[in-house]
């Protein structure tokens, strides 16, 4: 049941939403939309209530978000509306498609874009043509793909003036493009599109753009055969990847390209740390494929049948959820996605002669459609930019004080089963003096290390440790380090011009990964996020 506090009785439905996307992400987002709500279903306000419901789709899992969306097309289905019913089959094949239900993705675009073209809402066309391209080049439909991805690119060039982000909206289209070009073997086209991106990302200094363009370079430079032009850019980007599907590729084809360079042990290497992502993500795309057979042929050279049988587990997985993905896709794409267009262009075509006089009204729609083409992105990546902000500007504003207090002993006492009190006083002395000579610095320090260093057993430091940081020995290191990175970040403006990969080394990490993990899992924020936030408040 919703209801209204007795505080928000009096507040408008502007007043209820503002406070919403104020509180977005927080709890108090819920009490907002759930007034909301309330007030929607009081007034008997059914756009309102579908406004509610839009918000819930804001701050929920997409599996419930998809729910909402039911909500939305049961309650708009029998209305004419310039935005629905087809918003909601939009967003619900979105949500379908974030998820990897690419079968009831493509149907819900499909239902979408047909009732658009019927209202010539041109905003609703522009982000279904895309996901709909999206399914095509990831099954293989790459040149009707290009198609869609071109058509896109010439509404936005057609209308630039209009939209205030059209840089932002053609650089996603350029990276996708390219990628098309790229599958349906059009290599020139696809570094054009790739050369144009970077011209374009570095124009407007967006340097996450600019290094997912120096990685598409990378993987077209591949199928040009420039092998070490390829491995030297998708090196370069790698830092910069923020996805597991980015990451994931950047290894795939540096795995490729260090094969057709005969460098076995880097394209091992490559190879198997793209492996490793995919087991994070579980995200069966076409190039998991190809990792695990490369794995299974490598194990197989080795003798190690182990491993060699447990790539073909995973090799039979994929390919059962290939199988079944692709051929429900293909049916789809084939019978169902060009019948509807086709029909859907032939009732534009019949509305736009009924309604030729009436021009005036069809530029003002156009104009329109485009503003809300740029509130749509403009929105999501204001909300994303203002999370981020607000994680810095809190990690920013702690005071040494308390990164200390992290660190330090949180219960006093001194009685622990089977260590003498002596013992204990004497360990937490050592651990001090470990701090402030920032012994953690050190990347091959371990517990059996640091506990002949303070002439006692590792079971006993570990115990005194477990009990008075209240966390275990690799979790205590890890800490250490990233509070002391993020205190260094924050005031030494040469270390924040290292590499993430040099920080990593130079606070004691043997790794990239796992140092971007521990600071993701302290700040809330990757570290180049950080690093651009922190150069943008010292200006």
């Amino acid at each position: 049941l919703f209801y209204i506090p007795d505080s928000l009785k009096t507040k408008t439905f502007k007043e209820l939403n503002a406070s919403f996307e104020y509180n977005i992400n927080n709890s108090k987002a819920t009490i907002y939309a759930d007034a909301y709500t309330a007030k929607a279903k009081n007034e008997q306000n059914t756009i309102k209530l579908v406004n509610a419901y839009v918000n819930y789709i804001h701050i929920s899992e997409s599996n419930i978000g998809i729910r909402y969306c039911d909500s939305i097309i049961a309650l708009t289905n029998n209305i004419t509306h310039y935005q629905y019913p087809a918003q909601g089959y939009l967003t619900k094949g979105i949500l379908h498609y974030a998820i990897g239900n690419y079968k009831e993705s493509l149907d819900n675009l499909l239902k979408a874009k047909k009732i658009a073209y019927l209202n010539n809402n041109f905003t609703q066309i522009f982000n279904a043509n895309y996901y709909i391209a999206s399914i095509k080049i990831m099954w293989g439909d790459n040149d009707e793909a290009l198609e869609l991805y071109k058509l896109n690119l010439k509404m936005l060039q057609k209308n630039k003036n209009l939209n205030i982000d059209y840089l932002q909206f053609e650089l996603e289209l350029l990276l996708s493009l390219s990628n098309a070009y790229l599958l349906s073997n059009k290599l020139d086209s696809a570094g054009i599109a790739a050369s144009k991106g970077l011209q374009n990302s570095l124009a407007l200094k967006d340097s996450t753009y600019y290094y997912n363009f120096v990685s598409q370079s990378g993987i077209v430079a591949y199928y040009q055969k420039n092998h070490e032009i390829s491995i030297d850019s998708l090196q370069k980007s790698i830092a910069f990847e923020n996805s597991f599907n980015g990451l994931l590729n950047n290894h795939y084809y540096q795995g490729l390209a260090h094969t057709k360079l005969s460098n076995i042990t880097k394209a091992f290497y490559h190879f198997n740390k793209a492996d490793s992502i995919y087991m994070l993500s579980k995200d069966v795309v076409p190039e998991v494929r190809t990792i695990q057979e490369y794995l299974i042929n490598y194990y197989k050279g080795e003798n190690d049948s182990k491993n060699q049988l447990k790539h073909i587990n995973r090799l039979l997985y994929v390919d059962s959820v290939l199988n079944i993905n692709y051929i429900n896709l293909n049916k789809t794409l084939k019978k169902e996605y060009d019948t509807p267009e086709l029909l859907a262009q032939k009732e534009k075509i019949i509305s736009n002669l009924k309604t030729k006089k009436d021009q005036f009204f069809y530029i003002i729609i156009l104009l329109i459609s485009f503003v809300l083409i740029a509130i749509f992105f403009g929105i999501k990546t204001y909300l994303k930019q203002q999370k981020i902000k607000k994680q810095f500007k809190k990690l920013l504003n702690k005071s040494k004080e308390k990164e200390t207090s992290k660190n330090t002993p949180k219960k006093t006492g001194l009685k622990l089963k089977g260590i003498s009190k002596v013992k204990i006083k004497q360990v937490l002395k050592l651990l001090n003096e470990f701090e402030k000579n920032q012994g953690f610095l050190n990347n091959k320090i371990t517990l059996n290390s640091l506990s002949k260093e303070f002439d006692t057993n590792s079971s006993y430091l570990s115990k005194i440790i477990n009990f008075h940081k209240e966390k275990n020995f690799s979790t205590y290191i890890s800490d250490l380090r990233i509070n002391y990175c993020v205190e260094k970040l924050k005031t030494e403006n040469n270390f924040r011009k290292y590499t993430v990969s040099a920080i990593a080394f130079e606070i004691g990490f043997n790794n990239v990964e796992s140092f971007s993990k521990a600071f993701y899992k302290i700040t809330g924020m990757n570290p180049s996020h950080f690093i651009k936030h922190i150069e943008k408040n010292s200006k």
